[in-house]
């Protein structure tokens, strides 16, 4: 998983059509995968910051699924 900072630093660094991986597993439903409790926090905190840069129009969301329970999320600059 992406750290917020790793995510703020490809945000201002990146160029339209960029695209990042900021996480890997089932972001929807964390609870179904094992996941320790801060890990818990710090992937609500990186969903909900990437959701704010789709709202603010910076980036478009994909997804791409590996599996049952394993999606790959990608943010692509705009």
């Amino acid at each position: 998983m992406m750290s917020l900072k790793a995510y703020y630093t490809w945000l201002h660094k990146s160029r339209p059509r960029d695209k990042i991986t900021y996480y890997r597993g089932f972001l929807c439903d964390p609870k179904l995968q094992p996941i320790d409790s801060p890990d818990n926090d710090r992937v609500v905190r990186l969903r909900k910051k990437v959701y704010q840069s789709y709202n603010d129009n910076i980036v478009t969301l994909v997804q791409k699924k590996h599996g049952d329970f394993d999606y790959e999320y990608m943010a692509v600059r705009k």
